[in-house]
């Protein structure tokens, strides 16, 4: 019989009846069915539950994103939450070959490696995310550095030659002079590395990068009120996913858009919630932190909807922290995308974005 460990991570394994290439894809069944025990053939990923990496302990990446390099996936994000203040000691690193396997690559930075903070530590270390910059062939780090009481919003940047690091700390600051909270970092198809943040908590204010990554050149594009913004881009338009301001309890997603060929100067519309099946109101439980767009065997993109589970008024609260990634396909009859919370079978069949 399998103890609770080895069945939540049978359900992050499939014996994968597609393409090798393409074993990666997603398998996920539904958020409130998040300790039913499907088997492995059915199921990768249960919401609200945890993967354990190849030693048997919990993954704990959460606030992060995901980035491919050297035929490997690798998952970053913030450590597992500990003290009244609700922070994290380090940021983390995961690499796996099929999005189901994952080898715990270190912490890629803990708080005593912070310098310039005006205050003592430890710090709050949150929303990390990792960036390539093909110019100076380096990996950059950014993350959003804080107080535990939010007394000094900023931006955290490290950087190494390798993705697995070792990280050189470069600097804290204030992007653009501003308090910065909630962020995301994202590099656009032409290259352009962008900075994204909860200006004061008053709106998401956007900025280009510099050539290097290290330093921001203005706001050039203001998005509304939000955090957990996550980034992506189909076909012409941009997207910008995001949570309300409700502190550690989930609410409804909201979904932005804009035409225009680069983020600076972009107006951002407002598309329908993406999220109005049943448990909508509150994103399923979740909020997000990012959008894995996932090649498909048709060449096609999969869009997944990558989100935490803080378990705020749960079991262990946020120290039991879960995941929630589903599909996130084009609206069916109307603009914009909708995350599909349901049943989530070979990938391939989303393929142009179809429903199974």
């Amino acid at each position: 019989m399998w103890g609770e460990r080895e069945a939540t991570r049978a359900r992050w394994m499939v014996r994968c009846r597609w393409s090798p290439v393409f074993a990666a894809a997603l398998v996920l069944s539904c958020a409130w069915c998040a300790h039913a025990a499907p088997s492995p053939e059915d199921t990768l990923f249960i919401p609200g539950t945890v993967p354990y990496d190849t030693k048997g302990n919990k993954v704990e990446a959460h606030g992060g994103g995901m980035l491919q390099a050297n035929g490997l996936y690798y998952w970053v994000g913030e450590g597992a939450k500990y003290s009244a203040s609700i922070i994290s000691k380090s940021i983390n690193l995961y690499s796996s070959p099929d999005l189901a396997t994952w080898t715990f690559e270190g912490a890629i930075l803990t708080g005593d490696q912070i310098k310039g903070m005006p205050f003592p530590a430890p710090y709050r270390i949150e929303r990390p995310k990792i960036l390539w910059n093909a110019q100076t062939q380096h990996y950059v780090l950014f993350f959003h550095c804080d107080t535990p009481e939010f007394a000094y919003p900023a931006v955290g940047i490290a950087r190494s030659q390798n993705i697995t690091g070792p990280y050189t700390w470069v600097r804290v600051f204030k992007p653009d002079g501003e308090d910065s909270y909630d962020m995301t970092a994202y590099v656009d198809t032409d290259g352009t590395g962008y900075l994204i943040r909860s200006v004061g908590n008053v709106f998401l204010g956007i900025s280009a990068l510099t050539s290097d990554f290290l330093d921001t050149t203005g706001i050039c594009s203001w998005g509304p009120r939000g955090e957990g913004p996550a980034l992506f881009r189909a076909g012409d338009m941009s997207y910008m996913l995001m949570s309300g301001l409700t502190g550690w309890s989930p609410n409804p997603a909201a979904l932005v858009s804009t035409v225009a060929p680069r983020l600076c100067g972009a107006w951002w519309v407002r598309q329908p919630n993406p999220a109005t099946t049943e448990g909508g109101n509150t994103t399923f439980n979740s909020q997000s932190t990012a959008v894995l767009p996932l090649k498909l065997g048709d060449g096609s993109t999969l869009f997944i909807y990558m989100g935490d589970r803080w378990n705020f008024q749960g079991p262990g609260s946020t120290y039991n922290a879960s995941y929630v990634w589903l599909p996130l396909l084009p609206r069916s009859g109307g603009q914009g995308f909708q995350i599909l919370n349901g049943p989530f079978k070979d990938p391939n069949v989303y393929t142009d974005g179809r429903r199974p």
